[in-house]
């Protein structure tokens, strides 16, 4: 059976699913009131013509789930009325709905996961390009697929047309080690509102989020350049970084002596704090007013003021890649700061304002990321998604659709979301009201 007779059958299934549970509702006088874990609707983000498509690369916010897919194979442009050969990236969000928020295509193929800020989606493509796409002006338009340049910043003028849907493209983001014109590839981006940062090679490029113009850069943060991106944590006006000591010139962790500096750098690139740590970092997160960092290797999340001064210490198992982040929620009352910690079989919640772990749980699906909202946390395992509260007690249990399986999972809005095999489900994340008759 193909990808497109599978999701067809499947979505039958779900048709008939859905009927039958409306006709019993209506025989019921009131119907059904679903809970949490029942399908809300589904949705694709598979190919719609001849391409060949890759492996989707995530990013997710509050209120919309983003995915860059690469894509290559024949398309028809109905502005031309030709086939045409295609090799970029699709990009699109959904809401909490399942509703399409923005669609684009860059003109070269995604090389890392995109950075989201409230106006714009930065991916980083091939050729040491990162491409800006402003959220407000993206959209489907089936009569003109391609989504064209608009204005580069201060790196190499593009030689396509402008558009609406891009805001900016810079070219040449790095330079190679024998210092050709041929840039390195973009191994990371983090953004704010106010800069975007590149990571490429051992380098580490701050943009100007809105024109694209080169803020700073630091040449050699990285020379060993291995996980430099999750290194690196962006707020406001403000890059944190974990960079190589200038006095041995190495990276943390690959040499015996070397000296990793928490460095924060200001918006034109002047340190505004350093620190020296004596552990090899593996990740950085903000979270509010606290700059968190996780060491793999030893075995430590540290917490740190805006001044890098330290404000906790944790002795806990940290993950090698950078944790879900929960801000909390002040409009529903919830001002709670977690980080949720996944190693070895284990979650812990992290407390970040009192410095601590508020739960330690050994029971939950572990092969996967969880997903994370202000509610709590949720994990797949044995065809069934798992709901945990803020307070580490389970919510609710709820069993898989039939045929449905779980690559990865996000909490959007009110929703989780489910991706598999190009399919997005979308399920009620609200506990207590499990399709219940009701009368």
């Amino acid at each position: 059976m193909t990808g497109r007779e599978r999701r067809s059958e499947l979505s039958r299934r779900r048709l008939l699913s859905a009927a039958v549970s409306g006709a019993v509702g209506g025989l019921a006088g009131c119907g059904y009131r679903p809970g949490g874990g029942d399908l809300a609707w589904e949705s694709s983000i598979g190919p719609d013509g001849l391409h060949r498509t890759g492996p989707p690369r995530f990013a997710v916010t509050s209120d919309r789930l983003f995915a860059v897919r690469n894509q290559s194979g024949l398309t028809y442009d109905f502005g031309t009325s030709t086939w045409q050969d295609v090799e970029n990236a699709s990009v699109t969000a959904v809401d909490e709905s399942g509703e399409t928020r923005l669609a684009a295509e860059t003109e070269r193929q995604a090389v890392a996961p995109p950075a989201v800020t409230e106006e714009l989606l930065f991916v980083p493509v091939e050729g040491g390009r990162i491409t800006a796409i402003d959220r407000g002006t993206a959209g489907i338009d089936p009569n003109a697929r391609r989504t064209t340049g608009g204005t580069s910043g201060d790196g190499a003028e593009s030689d396509e047309a402008e558009g609406d849907d891009v805001r900016w493209q810079v070219d040449g983001i790095a330079t190679a080690d024998d210092g050709t014109a041929d840039s390195p590839g973009i191994d990371g981006v983090r953004a704010s509102g106010r800069l975007a940062v590149a990571i490429a090679g051992p380098e580490l490029i701050a943009l100007d989020a809105e024109t694209g113009d080169r803020a700073f850069q630091v040449p050699e943060a990285w020379p060993d350049r291995a996980g430099a991106s999750d290194r690196v944590a962006v707020d406001g006006g403000n890059v944190w970084a974990a960079i190589v000591s200038e006095s041995d010139g190495r990276s943390g962790g690959e040499s015996e002596g070397a000296t990793p500096v928490l460095t924060r750098f200001g918006p034109s690139g002047e340190r505004r704090a350093e620190r020296p740590v004596s552990v090899d970092i593996s990740w950085l997160v903000r979270v509010g007013e606290t700059l968190v960092a996780g060491s793999a290797a030893a075995g430590t999340v540290i917490g740190f003021d805006p001044n890098l001064d330290r404000r906790f210490s944790l002795s806990v198992p940290a993950p090698r890649d950078r944790p879900p982040v929960v801000e909390g929620d002040r409009e529903k009352g919830s001002a709670r700061q977690r980080l949720y910690l996944r190693r070895g079989g284990t979650v812990r919640a992290l407390d970040v304002g009192d410095g601590d772990t508020a739960w330690k749980r050994t029971d939950l699906p572990a092969h996967q990321r969880v997903a994370v909202d202000s509610n709590g946390v949720y994990a797949v395992g044995s065809r069934a998604i798992l709901a945990v509260g803020v307070d580490g007690e389970d919510r609710w249990r709820a069993p898989l659709p039939e045929g449905v399986t779980v690559d990865e999972l996000f909490a959007v809005g009110g929703r989780l979301v489910a991706f598999d095999d190009g399919e997005l489900y979308g399920f009620h994340a609200t506990p207590g009201e499990r399709w219940s008759l009701i009368g």
